[in-house]
């Protein structure tokens, strides 16, 4: 009994070797890509979507929003600052942030 029991334990195993047996050949996922544009062209674009600022170069960067500097006076600035921070503030003071 004990010899069928170590046949069909070592058949099991050999059968769920060959399940994690991993593909001999590498195929890259743009092996048919076929580009339509040059590479100038390219680079012309990157280089047009540069200068006008809707391009972010990396991935974790947010767009540049521009400032109106004009709408507001330093102390309406500075009244906003301490909001944002007395409600900052009530934030990490509450339980969930262990205050």
């Amino acid at each position: 009994m004990n010899v069928k029991q170590l046949i069909a334990a070592v058949a099991v195993l050999t059968a769920t070797g060959s399940v994690f047996a991993q593909q001999t050949e590498f195929v890259a996922p743009d092996a048919n890509f076929v580009s339509s544009k040059t590479r100038a062209e390219v680079i012309a674009g990157l280089d047009q979507a540069f200068a006008d600022g809707s391009l972010n170069y990396a991935e974790y960067n947010y767009p540049v929003v521009q400032a109106d500097n004009t709408s507001k006076s330093r102390a309406e600035t500075r009244a906003e600052l301490v909001e944002d921070r007395s409600h900052h503030a009530s934030l990490t003071n509450s339980l969930y942030f262990g205050g």
